[in-house]
């Protein structure tokens, strides 16, 4: 499966200590401006989860990667108000042949919901690394229990409810 990464998604999935495994199991891709806000800018500022994001581009996990503009997305991004690395995600969506976006911007998942772009939030990445028989349920369970404090409890009790119910 091939899915865009949002800084929101990325950030949490590397607090939750879930990012290595999300991103050896799936291909997974950043925008630059996505590259910019989890990285270049965190660095500079001295934030931990920046060098682990790095690491995981050097070791090819995690890949930046570049579209080619589009002026029918770039007039859907002005209507819209999609901005920063969102608006990245979702030029880099139109630009190419991806799977789905993920994200956790409660706004930007209406967005794409609504114009039928496949989104998977942080635990349902998890979520679905389990049901590929992946992650153990153990595993599944504490990486969601450790994204509790950083999503929606709705969000926290579905995805242990998926996890629970195999």
């Amino acid at each position: 499966m091939k899915v865009i990464m949002d800084a929101d998604s990325l950030i949490k999935l590397t607090k939750a200590k879930a990012k290595e495994i999300v991103t050896k199991n799936i291909e997974a891709y950043i925008p630059p401006k996505v590259f910019e806000e989890t990285v270049e800018i965190p660095k500079e500022e001295g934030y931990a989860d920046a060098f682990l994001i790095e690491e995981n581009l050097e070791k090819g996990l995690l890949a930046i990667k570049k579209f080619e503009e589009d002026k029918e997305a770039e007039a859907m991004i002005g209507r819209l108000k999609i901005r920063g690395g969102e608006a990245d995600v979702f030029r880099l969506y139109k630009s190419g042949d991806f799977d789905a976006v993920s994200s956790d911007d409660g706004k930007f998942l209406e967005i794409l919901d609504a114009l039928d772009i496949p989104c998977m939030t942080p635990s349902a990445l998890i979520v679905y690394l389990f049901k590929k028989d992946v992650l153990s349920r153990e595993d599944a369970e504490n990486y969601i229990k450790n994204l509790k404090e950083m999503i929606s409890d709705e969000e926290y009790y579905l995805a242990i409810g998926e996890v629970e119910e195999k």
